[in-house]
């Protein structure tokens, strides 16, 4: 498909031996950590399973939840903790016949009506955090060709671009925090891939590189929360660089490469700006094979944390099976990521020792579970899943939806009751003339213009 406004074709090609090293440290190898994890790549069917039995245990709490509510129990909504795990899932019924994930998102989709949250005050129909759960939807219009299903994403989606590329740049970012390049800019790029329309990766692309200029720490090669946590230190003087907003960000970056032409002209920073990042992540992975949530500050946060730890695992294999990442020096790290998620699956199924929600370090409880680190467990586990296959060429193609069968509505007939009064005979005799009614004169676009749609 050509995008409006970009130069040139899409073209397909595999990234490895693409990009020539750049301005960026990445282009040397980093010195790997002690490895005391296995170094087998797992069976794939065995990762398969564990993600699947993961998924299907989150959707079938989930499901308990919605049927038995109660005082501490989670449910979803439309939010990014809910959208992170549909980021997960949508991938994984993409990947694998799960038909009960594949219903699950179908449901929850229509449940929502495709609808978003922060549909009040203008700085919350801009919010990246409400615009995740994009993801879910246009996986659905992928996989149905249902028109309906992208508007509501759309209309949010056109409403923020402006905002996205104010000129000159506003002294406060629309993605004034690092989480955002997860929640926001591959539903835009995806947007682009799936209308054709260049406008929408073009205001991501913007917005972007702003906040890497204003939250990215150069010498240390990781990002800063927001822009409080710049100078701020910690009780030990160390900087504070949150591990699960690392995560955000290297995981937000592969989904981008996803959808991202392989010509457009900014995808060289994009590649080597991962490339550097993990560079810089793989000397903080820690013995066990995950990280802390303050990666510097190992004394203050010594327990292991797994959203980040599940993030990290799938930039890792991702980069490595899309040739973006060195397979001999990353590997091992992958592995080891994988392997010490594992080790935290609750009796329930559930990946556990996950840092709660928040902007900033906290200690972690091997009890403590989120719909988010589920979501990072199950992209993690996909593509630890394709270690042996072939490297596979970036961008990935867009799916075609099928196409939309249509027929117009047929009348129902509401039977008259057992034993209904005369009045009650004149109401359902009236209610079906007026069904009746609307089928025959109301305008149908699919009927009634040619060329549908206009």
């Amino acid at each position: 498909m050509r995008l409006k406004k970009l130069s040139g074709l899409i073209i397909m090609l595999s990234l490895g031996g693409a990009i020539s090293p750049l301005h960026v440290h990445a282009a040397t190898s980093p010195q790997a950590t002690t490895a005391t994890a296995q170094t087998a790549i797992p069976d794939k069917k065995q990762v398969m399973d564990a993600v699947e039995k993961l998924a299907l245990a989150e959707v079938n709490r989930l499901k308990d939840v919605e049927q038995n509510p109660g005082p501490g129990k989670r449910g979803i909504n439309t939010n990014w903790i809910s959208a992170t795990f549909f980021v997960g899932t949508a991938k994984l019924v993409e990947a694998a016949n799960v038909p009960e994930v594949l219903d699950y998102n179908l449901a929850v989709a229509k449940r929502f009506n495709y609808a978003h949250q922060g549909n009040s005050a203008p700085v919350n129909l801009i919010n990246a955090d409400d615009q995740a759960i994009g993801d879910l939807y246009q996986s659905i219009y992928l996989h149905t060709g249902l028109p309906g299903v992208l508007m509501p994403l759309q209309q949010r989606l056109d409403y923020t671009l402006p905002y996205l590329t104010l000129t000159p740049a506003p002294k406060r970012l629309v993605w004034w925090w690092c989480d955002a390049l997860f929640m926001a800019p591959p539903v835009l790029t995806q947007m682009s891939a799936i209308t054709g329309d260049a406008k929408y990766i073009d205001a991501m692309d913007v917005q972007f590189w702003r906040v890497y200029d204003r939250l990215y720490d150069k010498k240390e090669h990781l990002f800063a929360r927001d822009e409080r946590f710049i100078e701020r230190r910690s009780a030990n003087n160390q900087q504070i660089f949150w591990s699960r907003g690392q995560g955000w960000v290297v995981a937000g970056i592969a989904r981008i490469l996803e959808s991202m032409p392989a010509d457009y002209p900014s995808r060289p920073k994009y590649v080597a700006l991962f490339q550097e990042m993990v560079a810089r992540l793989i000397t903080l992975q820690q013995p066990d094979g995950l990280w802390r949530a303050s990666l510097l500050d190992l004394e203050a946060y010594p327990e292991a944390e797994t959203s980040g730890t599940a993030f990290f695992t799938y930039a890792l294999a991702f980069g490595i099976n899309h040739g973006i990442l060195d397979r001999k020096t990353y590997l091992p790290h992958a592995l080891k990521g994988w392997n010490g998620l594992n080790q935290y699956i609750l009796p329930n199924g559930i990946l556990g020792q996950v840092q709660t929600a928040g902007d900033q370090p906290v200690p972690t409880r091997r009890e403590a579970t989120t719909l988010y680190s589920s979501g990072g467990y199950i992209l993690a586990g996909l593509e630890m899943a394709k270690l042996n296959d072939p490297v596979s060429n970036l961008p990935k193609p867009v799916k075609t939806p099928p196409a939309f069968e249509y027929h117009a509505s047929d009348i129902v007939i509401t039977p008259h009751p057992v034993n209904a009064t005369p009045d009650q005979i004149r109401e359902y005799d009236r209610r079906n003339a007026e069904h009746a009614a609307v089928k025959e004169l109301a305008f149908d676009p699919m009927v009634d213009a040619p060329k549908y749609p206009l």
